[in-house]
């Protein structure tokens, strides 16, 4: 079996082996995080009845969520894992920092989250700490189907980095295909640039004036064009956390001021308010390890709530 650590870290793999072994009856039940331990809007859910305390992560809070069948597969084909939440109706609005669940889940906003599973053995009802849990399963959010009543994510697993057919002893940090990059500053700038929303912003269409790391620079045109934005949480903003490849980038004149003009591909939801800010970067990611978002930590600006 799995290793299994309890809730300060220990490892009691042999004891809850010995007691599988020797018949003894225990409850079992799964722990979801949905999203990173950082993030003010991450889940921490379960199927068991009341609330869960496995302090080597978190509390885990009672939730209608159901999982799929994990598969295994040889080699480096990625398996995937069907996870269906319902969580409870939240009023539509238009602001990320407030919306609920089924509208993030509509305008893709949990799109390539980290899904971590883990099931946990209980000696007695309600006791994940002491015998704690074992790693079930661990990826991406894939794909994600609204539906009335429910959410459901197809998660693939964390070895969709590797899923290419490459020569043997090429994987991991000798393979460029599989290198690890986050936010890129154009050439000439050692800083990543923050940008606040200018005048006659649509949703696909944003001007913006440049705030840092040197106020009103006007970038090149083109320089951007398949990096990505990335909203930032600061306080009043209406998109923080949406991000979208940026398909071309050119400066405008707006009432005799020059702006950078940014052309998305996908469109945000709603327009950009005047207190959004966002961050651009040159280059797409290809995956992160630090725990940041985007290379950017978390701001914690809300906790979620069942």
């Amino acid at each position: 079996m799995r290793q299994v650590l309890s809730g300060a870290g220990v490892d009691t793999t042999a004891t809850v082996a010995a007691a599988l072994l020797a018949g003894h009856t225990f409850r079992m039940a799964h722990l979801y995080l949905i999203g990173e331990p950082e993030d003010p809007m991450a889940w921490w859910l379960t199927d068991y009845e009341s609330p869960l305390s496995w302090p080597l992560w978190g509390t885990f809070l009672p939730a209608n969520i159901r999982r799929g069948t994990v598969g295994t597969k040889i080699g480096l084909e990625v398996s995937s894992l069907d996870l269906t939440w319902s969580p409870k109706l939240v009023p539509w609005t238009v602001n990320t920092q407030t919306a609920g669940p089924y509208e993030l889940a509509n305008i893709g906003f949990y799109d390539n989250w980290r899904v971590r599973v883990w099931k946990t053995f209980m000696p007695t009802a309600g006791d994940a700490n002491t015998w704690g849990a074992m790693e079930l399963f661990g990826g991406r959010i894939a794909d994600t189907t609204f539906r009335r009543g429910d959410i459901q994510f197809t998660v693939n697993s964390f070895l969709d980095v590797v899923n290419e057919n490459v020569p043997t002893q090429t994987v991991e940090v000798t393979n460029a295909l599989a290198a690890f990059k986050a936010f890129t500053p154009p050439a000439g700038t050692t800083a990543v640039p923050q940008f606040t929303i200018g005048p006659q912003s649509t949703t696909n269409v944003i001007n913006a004036v440049c705030a840092s790391p040197i106020a009103n620079t006007i970038f090149p045109n083109h320089v951007f064009i398949n990096g990505f934005v990335l909203f930032l949480f600061v306080s009043g903003s209406t998109l923080a956390g949406m991000f979208s490849t940026i398909q071309d980038n050119q400066s405008v004149t707006i009432s005799s001021v020059n702006y950078n003009q940014f052309l998305l591909l996908k469109p945000m939801p709603w327009i950009p308010g005047t207190n959004d800010r966002f961050a651009a970067s040159i280059a797409f990611p290809r995956h992160l390890q630090d725990g940041s978002y985007f290379g950017f930590p978390f701001v914690p600006v809300a906790t979620s709530a069942l």
